[in-house]
């Protein structure tokens, strides 16, 4: 089942001489519960795409569907609940807040949107992210690789449409690049998980489903892998 739709996408920023084309034309689709690796070189448009796709990077022309809606014809209010309900973005640099805990960090998008915690889908998170003991611990009593984690579940504890992962191990080690794309994908697979992934390891890309590869602003390959 299609999940998302993106349909002529473009995004210029400046105008005239200066006008600099981030995306160009761009169209595709991705279904229900499948990973997909966005990669490209620097500047070939994989993070505006990302942020567009999240809601928070508005396109100059074309449209994004998710389950069947359009994101950029919602007002502003209905935008900002779509990216707390329906987006689950992780980043290379984690984004914790450090005098908070790990699971203030975790819960913290849901309580700022006037919703209950849920304490039984934090201790799932917890378990299947390996940071049961480390719920109390502050960011600055953290590795690098549990901070990511923490990012990770606070991503998934609103159990989003999309999982947007832009660079998640781009601050990481090999051992926990490794750990960290191997629980995204174990995320995927046991729980369904819809996810985008930016990265610019081919590597990694290969462990995804499909490989759409940006160059220039355009899709230069799309390719299902399984």
């Amino acid at each position: 089942m299609e999940i998302l739709k993106i349909e002529n996408l473009t995004k210029i920023y400046g105008s005239g001489e200066n006008a600099v084309t981030a995306i160009d034309n761009v169209s595709f689709s991705v279904d229900k519960g499948q990973m997909v690796a966005v990669i490209g070189p620097s500047g070939s448009g994989k993070s505006t795409l990302l942020h567009a796709i999240g809601g928070v990077e508005k396109p100059t022309s074309g449209s994004i569907l998710v389950s069947g809606e359009d994101v950029y014809k919602k007002n502003d209010k209905n935008l900002a609940v779509f990216r707390r309900r329906q987006v689950g973005l992780i980043y290379q640099f984690y984004n914790l807040i450090p005098v908070l805990t790990a699971k203030e960090n975790i819960t913290l998008p849901v309580s700022m949107d006037g919703r209950k915690s849920d304490e039984k889908r934090l201790t799932e998170l917890a378990a299947l992210t390996g940071i049961e003991d480390k719920l109390n611990c502050l960011p600055s009593q953290l590795s690098g690789g549990q901070q990511q984690r923490v990012s990770v579940c606070r991503a998934l504890y609103s159990s989003p449409t999309l999982l947007l992962a832009d660079e998640p191990t781009g601050n990481l080690d090999s051992k926990n690049s490794r750990e960290i794309v191997a629980l995204l994908c174990k995320m995927n697979k046991e729980l369904k998980q819809t996810t985008i992934l930016i990265t610019h390891d081919e590597d990694i890309a290969l462990q995804c489903d499909r490989i759409i590869a940006l160059e220039d602003g355009r899709i230069v390959r799309d390719e299902v892998i399984r």
